[in-house]
């Protein structure tokens, strides 16, 4: 038979004379107040782990919050300066995720359609349309299944234009407080359309030349038109030192240009680079062009801007993968795009199209209101947490995974969504050979000179506990915080109430 925790049997006694009072006593009895009981020896040793974890001379000069809360009872094990604000770099999504599964439902599906006009109407009938409703996961597979159903259909020459149509949301590509130096290359700050295609970026694939002074070879993933490149690095021998770089000509006139520069050896491994394309919903309506002219299918208008008229007729609608498996690829990863269209989703379907970043953020905060999180313990500018306006407490993360947790409509999906510690996504590579490998699911944050983690473990007697772990402030590199993170993580999965900790 399960022991009775002291602060269980605290609560009882709250509670029983509570009742006493209530039955039969006088109004002016005064009930002294209480002090509360001393830390169980067990939760003793715990702050002790864990602050000497925190002591290392590596953070004595940050700023930390933490907070650690036991799901079942709501005791909270552990907390330092756990009220003062913090930017939560990626654990903003934990926020967006929550928002999206309590507003929109874990079943909520994203859908993009291929319209042609009536064969009546000589104005509309030249073009084929393109809408889009932010679908994150819509990709050239799923576009070349459009090209197929207008094959099947008998589509010849198209005399029109592709109109492609991002009225679901508004034109804003960022989000609030990016840096100007934020990408293109890397495909971490992807512009921001409703019509997105293969995140919005385009696979730029390098590899040296068959001999020496031979360019380099350059190949697009899709291959494409939309990218242009410029190549001027060369191969060279063995022996000598190389250099590569890759740079977006003349940014500014939103050119999607490269320059590659530089040089590769002969037999050196080739490079991959990820790389944002300006204007996404042309790159889609250009790849649709692309894949339509093999299949022998010309295009003799333009690809342009433009809204759905009345009057068209769907052709095809792809619908997307449920919000829960979407949530899995934006956690796991940290994809920031799908974090930015979640929030301007959530504004469109709450407040109306356009969907904006502000609408969304709206709901967020009215969420946020609604399970009992005052404003004073947030700022929040985007959905990704990219951006250094957001400002959140330890608390509200703690808070929040405790709140989805005792969810059960959506607590399956939220906790399946985490990066499992030494698994898989964001903490593939940690916690390796530790208690907490294959047990620990948490988020993982990451902004220059500031890393978070938050999520949830399990101890060793069973017992689920929330936490949140934010350290900011310090100069050097981000991995030896990481690691006093996944020992607190560690600890936290060993602790027992029963005995001592390993």
């Amino acid at each position: 038979m399960r022991k009775i925790s002291e602060t269980s049997l605290w609560f009882c006694v709250l509670l029983c004379g509570a009742m006493f009072y209530s039955c039969g006593g006088t109004s002016t009895i005064e009930v002294p107040p209480l002090t509360p009981l001393e830390l169980s020896k067990p939760v003793q040793r715990l702050h002790a782990a864990i602050d000497a974890i925190l002591n290392d001379p590596l953070i004595a000069s940050s700023n930390v919050g933490v907070k650690v809360v036991s799901i079942a009872t709501g005791e909270v094990l552990y907390e330092k300066d756990a009220e003062k604000l913090y930017h939560p770099a990626s654990t903003m999504k934990l926020i967006t995720a929550a928002t999206a599964l309590a507003k929109l439902g874990p079943d909520y599906r994203f859908h993009t359609t291929l319209y042609m006009g009536h064969l009546e109407d000589s104005q509309i009938s030249r073009n084929i349309y393109l809408k889009g409703h932010g679908d994150p996961m819509f990709d050239s597979d799923d576009l070349e299944k459009m090209v197929e159903r207008l094959v099947e259909m008998g589509t010849t020459d198209l005399p029109g234009d592709i109109v492609v149509d991002e009225t679901y949301f508004d034109a804003v590509r960022w989000g609030k407080g990016w840096m100007w130096d934020d990408g293109p290359i890397g495909g971490y700050y992807p512009h921001l359309s409703a019509l997105t295609i293969n995140r919005n970026g385009v696979l730029v694939r390098i590899s040296p030349g068959s001999k020496v002074d031979d360019p380099v070879r350059v190949q697009l993933d899709p291959p494409t038109e939309y990218m242009k490149i410029v190549n001027k690095a060369t191969t060279v021998g063995h022996s000598e030192k190389t250099r590569l770089t890759i740079k977006r000509k003349d940014e500014s006139a939103k050119e999607n240009l490269l320059t590659i520069d530089g040089m590769m050896a002969i037999g050196q491994a080739g490079r991959n680079r990820r790389v944002d394309v300006l204007a996404p919903a042309l790159y889609c309506g250009t790849l649709l062009r692309e894949m339509l002219a093999k299949r022998g299918i010309t295009v003799q208008g333009k690809v342009r801007y433009g809204e759905v008229p009345e009057g068209t007729a769907e052709i095809i609608t792809h619908v997307s993968p449920p919000l829960s498996r979407i949530l899995w690829e934006m956690n796991k990863p940290s994809d920031n795009l799908i974090a930015e269209l979640l929030l301007k989703t959530i504004g469109a379907e709450l407040s109306g199209n356009p969907g904006t970043a502000e609408n969304g953020l709206g709901a967020t905060s009215n969420f946020l209101g609604e399970i009992g999180i005052a404003w004073e313990h947030y700022t929040l500018a985007d959905g990704s947490g990219v951006s250094r306006y957001n400002l959140v407490t330890a608390s509200l993360l703690t808070d929040l995974l405790v709140y989805m947790f005792r969810n059960f409509a959506v607590m399956p999906d939220y906790v399946a969504s985490l990066p499992i510690g030494g698994v898989d996504g964001t903490l593939a590579w940690r916690m390796q050979g530790m208690a907490a490998e294959g047990v620990l699911r948490a988020k993982t944050g990451t902004l220059r000179g500031l890393t978070a983690l938050a999520g949830y473990t399990v101890t060793s007697d069973g017992e689920t506990v929330a936490f949140s772990i934010i350290m900011s402030n310090y100069h050097g590199p981000t991995s030896p915080r990481r690691t006093l993170q996944d020992k607190i993580g560690n600890i936290l999965t060993q602790f027992s109430r029963r005995g001592s900790m390993d």
